[in-house]
């Protein structure tokens, strides 16, 4: 979203604009981290099975 602020443009109108684009996030990775709880179990055992190459 673009806001366009000329030297006309009154306080309230730029206060509008910038708190519709606070409510249209977009999601991102960080909104989704933490959610795969239990599909893999603990993370860091799941780390260790399929990295370990050696045995």
């Amino acid at each position: 979203m673009v806001i366009t602020v000329n030297k006309d443009t009154q306080s309230e109108e730029i206060e509008k604009a910038l708190k519709k684009m606070q409510k249209s996030k977009k999601k991102t990775l960080l909104s989704f981290y933490g959610k795969l709880k239990g599909t893999f179990g603990d993370g860091m055992d799941y780390q260790k099975t399929i990295r370990n190459e050696w045995d």
